[in-house]
């Protein structure tokens, strides 16, 4: 069933671009536009839970993309949660010829309550799986030296039709959502690292999800049999800091949970608060409090939905002092933005914000 499942997955990349079937629900998948070759990959995240359920982190050559059709050019590295899990998680390496190599690990934790850190390492010799710093899975045999194609790196949630893998599925407890707070990629670099084990990695750059960065990441627009969902834009949601993957049905799509809150900003430096936005929705000028206990430079950009920056600016605050930024809805050639969505990240030297508004013409 497993071999059978990742054979007709082979068959995704050739939908993209198609008339999708409808299918009774709807997911969500991000992927880098870069592909790597070897490295350390973070994620913190919480899984999403319910028996029918799979949530993912994951690597993948995209071998479509480059031409070639057959399974005997596939690659793939894979942490996925089964939501009929919760102190579970299923890895697994694929390589040429579609030949698995699937493990599903026993935790001291419930990944669906709880954000944790998951990593992979993969190198030349070994791929190793972590969580929250924890090796809870290593490979040194013929797979990982199988595994020397350059992979995206993707998450997805989606509505599998194997019983025997997932569990059952019951359409009433949709919607239902995995939270990603972060994603880190550093560089294999033997011997001259600074992170991972024996520090052979070096980290090259952190994605916190305050918006859509689309010269990083895509929305994938896509299924594939064995599959209950199609996996739609308006179902890769990035809101209150959180890349949050959505199944919903086919109707309701989107997130529609409860508001979030970036966790441990109250650790952070609170050298400026920034109050809510208002008005929101605006179509003049929308206002930022600002309070600043002590001298501070804050700066602001905005962007647009594709990750697009629309615009910037920055104002002096003395110590102890209140005021506000504000936007006019102008872009930097003068001209009106159009109406939509937009996220403000606020920032100084310590402290980092970011504020969602919707300009209405």
């Amino acid at each position: 069933m497993r071999k059978q499942f990742y054979l007709n997955k082979l068959l995704y990349i050739s939908l993209l671009g198609t008339i999708l079937l409808s299918k009774p629900y709807k997911g969500g998948e991000l992927r880098t536009e870069d592909s790597f070759q070897y490295g350390r990959f973070e994620v913190r995240m919480k899984s999403a839970p319910g028996s029918g359920v799979a949530s993912s982190f994951f690597t993948y050559r995209d071998f479509w993309e480059e031409g070639l059709t057959s399974n005997s050019n596939w690659n793939e590295i894979d942490f996925e949660w089964l939501g009929m899990y919760e102190d579970k998680v299923h890895t697994n390496l694929i390589i040429q010829n579609g030949w698995d190599l699937p493990e599903l690990v026993d935790l001291d934790v419930n990944t669906h309550d709880d954000f944790h850190v998951y990593a992979v390492e993969w190198t030349p010799n070994h791929v190793n799986f972590f969580i929250d710093d924890q090796l809870i899975r290593s490979v040194d045999n013929f797979y990982a030296d199988s595994l020397y194609h350059g992979q995206k790196l993707m998450m997805n949630i989606w509505q599998p039709t194997y019983v025997d893998w997932v569990g059952a599925f019951d359409p009433t407890i949709l919607p239902v959502y995995a939270y990603y707070d972060w994603v880190k990629y550093y560089a294999y670099v033997p011997n001259s690292g600074n992170a991972g084990t024996d520090n052979d990695f070096i980290l090259l750059w952190t994605d916190n999800f305050d918006y859509y960065d689309a010269s990083r990441w895509d929305k994938a627009n896509h299924t594939w049999d064995g599959n209950n969902a199609d996996l739609i834009y308006s179902n890769v949601v990035f809101e209150y800091g959180y890349l949050i993957l959505c199944l919903t049905n086919s109707t309701d799509t989107g997130y529609n949970g409860d508001p979030l809150h970036i966790e441990g900003t109250a650790n952070l430096p609170t050298s400026i608060l920034v109050g809510s936005a208002y008005p929101n929705p605006f179509n003049h000028e929308v206002k930022f409090p600002i309070s600043s206990n002590e001298p501070s430079n804050v700066q602001y950009s905005i962007y647009d939905l594709n990750g697009q920056t629309i615009s910037t600016g920055q104002k002096a605050f003395e110590s102890n002092s209140t005021g506000y930024l504000s936007w006019n809805g102008l872009a930097p050639n003068g001209l009106h933005a159009p109406s939509g969505t937009y996220f403000v990240r606020i920032s100084n030297e310590s402290n980092v914000q970011t504020r969602k508004i919707l300009y209405l013409q």
